[in-house]
């Protein structure tokens, strides 16, 4: 019986994770899944060892105040490699810790080391690309461009495309289920919604949900248009919720503001988001739905930020065609005025900065996609979704595990 060790240090990674270990009991039934994970990855079938909590924290500067859980992650996982002895490691995304235990794999072990979801060394720190190829046996990249990049530098990658492809936001959603996403939310049809989607790790709500707030609240209160606007807040599984309602609570922001787990009935409800970079960009894009992207971080964490990324920018849509779709308003440009002002448009609002002396308009029963500006989001969202090639990500990752496992059927 093989023995497969799986870390997965966020909530997006997780996914994928049990994603790609439910296809795999399929293919070889007898498999042993351990590692690093969440409810996702213990539901499909994989013991976990340490929890993927523990790592729910992200910035040079913040992982300091998670030192101790971080430690206890990485020892249990340090001990599942000695006690287990894994015929394979699959390290999905999480490349500040997962590149490390590369390295402790490679030392300490006769294991294959298959990387999926491999860190953005394109887009920060390309400085890492060789350390990534003498630590994996295999890089299992998602973009065309990405493979790219390897292999202009001389380092093979395996494209498996995005295992977002395999879900149901592959293609754009029918309104009506739109319509019956805020019917099952207790949402009126025509009421204008904004999605608000601070983040997985503790830091990343702590630093955006007041901003996003804040920006919500100066939307109903300036914006005749959207005097009534609601918001809902997504809700990340590697996060307590009550802890999320109460930072909430305390921001004072009045208005209609809604929690729901930050899955596919909250997306498919929204007009419009407000969200930071990430995973969630991507599935928005699919979705069809328009967004602004803001991010804040430690002053240290952003200055070193900086100084690593060689990417103008962060959101997914941008990324891949390489221009400015989606507004990403990022540090000092992150403040709730300008937050709301590039929100408005999108809701087929001037900003709330510019708008002019003209009567209000009512938003359209379609939301975002009545105005240009949320028009010209979608349309490039089409082009971006063309560029991500077809479906089969996870199908894909199954046969290099049973390449690597010996086990491919013929």
């Amino acid at each position: 019986m093989a023995t497969i060790l799986l870390s997965a240090g966020d909530a997006s990674g997780e996914a994928h994770a049990a994603e790609l270990v439910r296809a795999l009991r399929v293919r070889m039934p007898e498999t042993r899944f351990v590692g690093l994970g969440g409810t996702e990855m213990a539901a499909a079938g994989v013991e976990l060892v340490a929890d993927q909590r523990a790592l729910a924290i992200g910035g040079f500067v913040e992982i300091a105040t998670s030192v101790r859980r971080i430690v206890r992650a990485w020892r249990a996982m340090m001990r599942a490699l000695r006690e287990m002895k894994p015929d394979l490691v699959v390290l999905i995304d999480s490349g500040g810790f997962n590149l490390p235990l590369a390295r402790q794999i490679r030392a300490r072990s006769d294991a294959q080391v298959l990387y999926y979801i491999a860190p953005q060394v394109w887009a920060w720190r390309a400085g890492r690309l060789h350390k990534l190829a003498a630590r994996t046996d295999r890089i299992a990249v998602l973009f065309p461009f990405e493979r790219d990049f390897y292999l202009d530098r001389g380092v093979e990658a395996d494209l498996v495309g995005h295992p977002i492809l395999d879900t149901r936001v592959a293609k754009p959603l029918a309104f009506d289920t739109r319509v019956r996403a805020r019917s099952t939310l207790g949402i009126e049809a025509k009421s204008p919604l904004l999605g608000i989607l601070p983040g997985s790790r503790r830091n990343e709500v702590v630093r955006h949900l007041p901003l996003q707030l804040a920006a919500f609240a100066r939307l109903r209160d300036r914006e005749p248009a959207l005097a009534d606007l609601e918001a809902i807040i997504g809700l990340a599984p590697s996060l307590d919720p009550d802890w999320i309602r109460a930072l909430a609570r305390e921001t004072g922001v009045p208005g209609p503001i809604r929690f729901e787990p930050g899955g596919q009935r909250l997306l498919d409800a929204i007009d419009v988001a407000v969200a930071k970079p990430g995973k969630v960009t991507a599935e928005l894009m699919l979705r069809e739905r328009p967004m602004v992207v803001i991010g804040r971080a430690h002053p240290l964490t952003a200055w070193a930020a900086r100084r690593a990324v060689e990417m103008p920018w962060l959101s997914l849509p941008n990324l891949i065609l390489g221009e400015a779709i989606v507004p990403e308003l990022l540090q000092g440009d992150a403040t709730p005025d300008r937050i709301a002002g590039a929100l408005a448009p999108l809701f087929g609002r001037e900003s709330v900065e510019s708008r002019s002396s003209g009567p209000p308009r009512e938003p359209s029963l379609g939301g975002a996609s009545s105005s240009l500006a949320g028009r010209k989001q979608i349309e490039a969202f089409r082009r971006a979704r063309a560029r991500l090639g077809e479906p089969g990500a996870t199908t894909r990752v199954v046969g290099l595990v049973e390449e690597m496992l010996g086990t491919a059927r013929s």
